[in-house]
């Protein structure tokens, strides 16, 4: 993994986070996820935003001129694979303002995302967003669960708020389609307001409603998306078979279209 510090205005090659950051000490850090093909980091300005936006809804400091610079060292890098820029709360205490963050750039070179439909798990306990589904540095709860469900000889796994709401894949967000109409779980149940969402929204006329475990299990068709992942069908849900995977299908492929418009 390559990775990189923001320091003195310009990233700096880095192998190791202070102890005493609290990033580390209590989670407390927001990031964004992006694939990188052809060296091109895809939808960065999406990306980007929801960063900013992340940082001014915990008050968390970031010095504007990285992003252009994150972009630009993603482009030369030669690597494709998985990024993740991590905006931290630096170090003080539990109590302090988060004045001097730390902004980090990470590199994972990757092979390409399977195109395969997947296999979810339905897990029994209820899983409680934090900050309505920011994306956050606290992120054991979804690995956990998505641990548990790879034991079982599951892909993925869903997730439901203490309301029995859907919110979300452990890795991704989540769509229901139901007599060709499609539904997705509304960010008040916690949904991360992801790009990859974004997208397949303005690309359907989808519902954003609560949705609980009989819309999933009365579903025609089931999938998943993420950066990296794309959109991925789901082939089943525990034992039950889908129906269909068309419609996930027809949007994976339309999606990838999508990226190749961002290639030089």
């Amino acid at each position: 993994m390559l990775s990189w510090i923001w320091c003195d205005g310009a990233f700096a090659p880095c192998t190791s986070l202070p102890l005493t950051d609290r990033g580390f000490r209590y989670g407390m850090a927001v990031f964004e996820s992006v694939r990188v093909w052809k060296s091109v980091p895809l939808f960065w300005k999406e990306h980007q935003d929801r960063l900013q936006l992340a940082c001014d809804d915990r008050q968390f400091s970031v010095d504007p001129a990285c992003f252009a610079s994150a972009a630009e060292i993603l482009r030369q890098s030669n690597t494709d694979g998985f990024a993740r820029i991590y905006v931290t709360a630096g170090d003080g205490g539990v109590g302090d303002p988060v004045d001097e963050g730390r902004t980090l750039l990470l590199l994972e070179p990757r092979d390409l995302p399977s195109a395969e439909s997947c296999h979810l798990a339905m897990p029994q306990e209820s899983h409680q967003p934090l900050f309505g589904g920011l994306k956050t540095a606290n992120y054991w709860a979804h690995v956990d669960v998505l641990q548990r469900a790879i034991r079982r000889g599951r892909d993925e796994a869903l997730l439901f708020n203490e309301h029995a709401e859907l919110v979300s894949a452990c890795m991704g967000n989540v769509f229901l389609v139901h007599d060709g109409q499609v539904s997705t779980p509304d960010l008040a149940c916690g949904a991360r307001d992801g790009v990859v969402r974004e997208w397949v929204l303005r690309q359907v006329s989808a519902r954003q409603r609560s949705l609980f475990v009989d819309d999933v299990v009365g579903a025609d068709e089931v999938f998943i998306c993420n950066s990296w992942i794309g959109i991925r069908p789901v082939h089943a849900v525990d034992e039950r078979p889908m129906p269909s995977t068309a419609f996930g299908v027809r949007l994976r492929e339309a999606f990838a279209d999508a990226i190749q418009r961002q290639l030089p």
